[in-house]
């Protein structure tokens, strides 16, 4: 037979002038998958390789045309079933009608190859896989059961079909009725089914160029003489791929660390090799962007200048090298001649000598402190008490349970550092510091891994902003348009001797516009009185306290809105 039209899919997802019919004995196993190369995976849909259900990420459904009653879609996969497209019992108005399921793939990523394992069948309609472009040609077909012509015994065409015309961006399973057209009427059935397709796995291969970068490489494995286990933090992005699946980190060419720092709840989770190919059964398997926050332990490091490279690897297995540098380490023992004064936030300290009563079940001077928030946060005046989770861990990893930690602060502008609280670890090493209400500083959570040494072995901080509280009042809240109003407010918190300044606002004509500059008394208080010259309506007020003031210990801060109307 010969191919008698072309056909296009419009985005109403009618079919256009498909082909009345195919031939018969078009070759399927001409068409191979794509070799694997750089920057492809491999997503598994439906069923996983160890036969278990996955899941069908990509996979949409929908219906064209008027269907019948026994027509549709269903996804049992979750169930070790199928996606099915049946069609059944009613005649097309329209040359192709019925239900389809389409995979798309990811933004940014293309299909490069892989296998769709199906079944179709068809005594009166169309079943058939298909990679569509744009024109309709042989070479998009993957599999075609029409009329049982090419369907095999008993009206079946099953098997692992290969995908035919890489590089679209859709695979389509299709059941539709095939008439009228050219004299061609093939639904409904005289009962039963008119056509089916049903897929119970595919491999798709997924094609993405897009490359990781990293930005704001920081942690204590920088700082100059890092010893133990240090931190390495930076900020990893895959931009436009499928996600950041693996860091390397090697000092000298030997790897330190290697693995995936988020999983992304499991879809990041590698279901191993086709073809070289990782594989995974999401269609986003990994995060785009992630905060990386890296254990590096140096202890079997010499002490000295060493190489440190960075390479990020995607899900594509797309790699980057984010950082080629240098790094010194210092993890020989530095005797202590006596405790000295508690050190301060920041001090950087080498390892103390071994002496006292071990701190915590898995005392360990290479320890390493984790916290479960932001390193640097923003509080308001109202709400400046908080707590701080985070973990104790040794350099393997493990956790120190039962360890005392110091909360420790440093106010902004101060020298001097002072102990504020203690916390404890639990037996999975995990703690929630909690820290009194306090102004602007610099909190630090310390661990000493036994009682008597000098320095702290793990230390890790946060920088609170603490917004300035400021209260403002309006008497009277309604007035004249020439009537005096007395405005009058309290700035919290400690206040210096010589009073803070404050900005009074009025909002006219669309924006908040400064009238008045007081400055408090000692204790924080300010009265003003203001004289409208004639306005009509409504004017809302406030009071901002700015930041930066000599002696003050908190950021800007805004009293809330008061009304006042004139009449």
């Amino acid at each position: 037979m010969q191919i008698t039209g072309t056909a296009q899919r419009s985005t109403s997802r009618s079919w256009l002038a498909l082909l009345c019919c195919l031939s018969a004995t078009l070759s399927l196993g001409a068409v191979s998958a794509s070799d694997a190369h750089a920057g492809a995976w491999t997503l598994v849909s439906c069923t996983q390789p160890n036969g278990q259900p996955a899941p069908t990420d990509g996979w949409s459904t929908s219906s064209t045309g008027s269907v019948g009653p026994d027509s549709g879609d269903s996804n049992t996969c979750a169930q070790g079933g199928n996606l099915s497209a049946v069609t059944s019992g009613e005649a097309p108005q329209h040359p192709y009608e019925g239900p389809d399921w389409v995979f798309t793939a990811p933004a940014g990523s293309m299909i490069a190859g892989g296998t769709v394992t199906a079944a179709l069948t068809s005594p009166h309609g169309q079943a058939w896989l298909g990679t569509p472009n744009p024109i309709y040609d042989s070479a998009d077909v993957l599999a075609n059961c029409q009329y049982n012509t090419g369907c095999g015994q008993a009206g079946t065409l099953s098997g692992a079909f290969p995908v035919a015309h890489p590089g679209g961006t859709n695979l389509y399973a299709i059941a539709v009725c095939v008439g009228p057209y050219e004299g061609a009427t093939t639904c409904p059935a005289s009962g039963g089914l008119d056509a089916g397709v049903y897929v119970s796995a595919a491999d798709i291969e997924l094609s993405n160029p897009a490359t990781p970068a990293a930005s704001g490489l920081g942690g204590m494995l920088l700082s100059s003489n890092s010893r133990g286990t240090q931190d390495l933090t930076f900020a990893a992005t895959d931009s436009g791929g499928p996600g950041v699946y693996a860091i390397t980190v090697q000092i000298d060419s030997a790897t330190v660390y290697s693995g995936t720092p988020d999983t992304n709840g499991g879809s990041c989770s590698t279901l191993g090799k086709s073809n070289g190919e990782l594989m995974f059964d999401h269609s986003q398997p990994c995060k785009q962007s992630e905060s990386v926050d890296l254990p590096i332990n140096t202890a079997a490091v010499a002490d000295g200048q060493h190489t440190l490279k960075v390479t990020i690897e995607d899900a594509a297995q797309n790699r980057s090298v984010v950082y080629d540098g240098t790094i010194t380490t210092q993890n020989a023992p530095t005797k202590v001649s006596s405790l000295g004064a508690l050190p301060g936030p920041g001090t950087s300290t080498g390892i103390s000598l071994a002496t006292g009563t071990p701190n915590g079940t898995g005392a360990n001077e290479a320890a390493l402190l984790r916290l479960g928030m932001r390193r640097t946060i923003t509080r308001t005046y109202a709400h400046r008490a908080l707590r701080i989770p985070g973990r104790l861990l040794d350099s393997q990893g493990q956790p120190i349970s039962g360890a005392s930690l110091d909360v420790i602060q440093q106010v902004i502008g101060a020298s001097q550092t002072q102990v504020i609280a203690h916390v404890r670890t639990h037996v999975d090493g995990s703690f929630i510091a909690h820290v009194p209400a306090g102004p602007s500083r610099l909190i630090e959570v310390a661990y000493r891994a036994f009682t008597a040494d000098s320095t702290y072995s793990a230390q890790a901080k946060v920088q609170e902003s603490v917004g300035a509280g400021i209260e403002l009042t309006v008497s009277p809240r309604r007035t004249i348009s020439t009537g005096t109003i007395l405005l009058t407010g309290q700035v919290d918190g400690p206040v210096p001797r010589q009073g803070v300044v404050v900005h009074l606002l009025v909002h006219y004509r669309g924006q908040w516009e400064p009238f008045r500059t007081p400055r408090t008394d000692a204790a924080g208080r300010f009265d003003v009185a203001y004289q409208f010259q004639g306005a009509f309506g409504r004017f809302p007020f406030r009071a901002e306290v700015p930041g930066s003031q000599a002696d003050f210990l908190f950021a800007r801060g805004v009293s809330e809105v008061v009304d006042v109307a004139t009449n």
